[in-house]
């Protein structure tokens, strides 16, 4: 009983103002504890991070320095060890890999015939013509030719890309380094004969790139990719003096296109108008009197015709095909001027630019035709001849008709197919009586 008492006195003394102020001054203490230890911790960090650094330096200047030293040691013994077994190349490996040696590695490459990687790192080195001398041996022309034009060793490069068959490369350094006649002669050899051609134009040398232009145009015809080809050349031959074959290859684009450029005019300036030879006229003066009885006009258009097909063997051009460009003898033989064909004469596709042929002086005869019967142009792809001449045959107008359709693909498509028609259309009307 007693001891009970004294038990709750005690807890009751232990809740006193004096217990409560020592818990509390515990606190404090607590506190300045945690901040001492953040304190030291901070002051531990940078200690340990030097301690770090300062043991690293002192391994690597001593054990990590032994270490390495004896790596080296067995790297070099193991490249000693190729090198006497004759394996210079695997030698040159290590020295280049792992020893970091490059120049020695070159050398055991280059002694083991790996000729390119003994290349690779004497170009490295700087060395450029032990590079270039490797290079070649490797059969490396091309890398040899890109290490001399780096040095500015223009001849050299261009010699060792000849080697090589790198004509066009060739002609690139030449040009580089002003020598445009070598370029010439590198492109031609490369079979770049416009480019030829382009150069010496360039340099003045106008005969030389005439004949050049007259190489690379040999195959090729008047179309829209090569007209501007063909202008030029025919530009260079008039300033050579070659005004007729200028002309002709001129004319030659106006087939094609007769609206390029200033064709028509340039044609019209280096050919005036062909004079009519002492003894002959033409037809349009056999015209002016106005038309031609049928059977007359018949018989003079087959014989325009017939020439026309020999006129073209010799070499005849088409869309000249005009009544002032026909012209006939006292024998009624036929022949032709050069000159321009009037727009009236001309067949609708001249306009379209496309490449003109037979069809076109078909057209152009056909209104010729039309105009010997009719005597005028008046009414031409609005009137039949039939309309307007009495006692008119109707094949006969049915021939013209065929001759003068717009589309190229309607008309008669040779000279044969019309004496075709007019033998089967001419015999008929005899047989029927008309």
């Amino acid at each position: 009983m007693i001891q009970i008492n004294v038990v709750n006195l005690l807890i009751a003394h232990l809740n006193t103002p004096f217990v409560q102020g020592v818990t509390l001054e515990g606190s404090v203490e607590e506190k300045a504890s945690k901040g001492l230890l953040a304190l030291f911790l901070l002051i531990l960090i940078p200690v340990l991070v030097i301690l770090f650094f300062l043991v690293r330096f002192m391994y690597r200047h001593t054990i990590g320095k032994k270490l390495k030293t004896t790596v080296i040691e067995d790297y070099q013994k193991e490249a000693d060890v190729f090198e006497k077994g004759g394996s210079y190349v695997s030698a040159a490996r290590i020295y280049e890999k792992k020893l970091k040696d490059y120049h020695k590695a070159a050398l055991f490459y280059e002694k083991g015939k790996d000729y390119n990687q003994a290349a690779v790192l004497y170009d490295v080195l700087g060395m450029s013509s032990k590079a270039k001398e490797m290079y070649v041996k490797a059969g490396s022309l091309e890398d040899a030719a890109e290490v001399a034009l780096l040095e500015g060793e223009f001849d050299e490069a261009a010699a060792l890309y000849d080697k090589a068959g790198k004509k066009i490369d060739v002609a690139k350094i030449m040009l580089q380094s002003g020598k445009t006649i070598y370029a010439v002669k590198a492109y031609r050899e490369a079979g770049e004969y416009k480019k030829a051609a382009m150069l010496l134009k360039s340099e003045g040398m106008l005969r030389e790139a005439a004949d050049m232009f007259q190489i690379y145009l040999y195959d090729k015809k008047p179309e829209s990719s090569t007209l501007d080809d063909f202008y030029t050349f025919a530009l260079v031959l008039e300033n050579t003096g070659n005004v007729e074959k200028a002309v002709k290859v001129l004319q030659e684009i106006e087939q094609v296109n007769s609206a390029f450029k200033d064709v028509q005019q340039r044609i019209e300036t280096l050919m005036p108008p062909e004079e009519i030879p002492e003894g002959k006229i033409s037809l349009k003066s056999f015209m002016q009197n106005g038309r031609i009885e049928s059977r007359y006009s018949l018989k003079l258009w087959v014989q325009v015709l017939k020439s026309l097909q020999e006129a073209y063997k010799n070499g005849w051009a088409f869309g000249l095909l005009s009544p002032d460009n026909i012209v006939i003898d006292a024998r009624n033989n036929v022949s032709f001027l050069k000159r321009k064909q009037p727009l009236v004469y001309s067949p609708p596709e001249t306009a379209k630019g496309v490449a003109l042929d037979e069809r076109a002086d078909i057209y152009s005869a056909g209104v010729i035709l039309y105009e010997m019967l009719t005597g005028s142009l008046e009414g031409l792809g609005a009137a039949r001849v039939i309309d307007i001449v009495e006692d008119m045959p109707d094949w006969l107008d049915e021939i013209v008709i065929r001759c003068i359709r717009k589309v190229r693909d309607d008309r008669y498509q040779s000279i044969k197919d019309i004496f075709t028609d007019l033998k089967a259309l001419s015999t008929g009307a005899k047989g029927s009586g008309n």
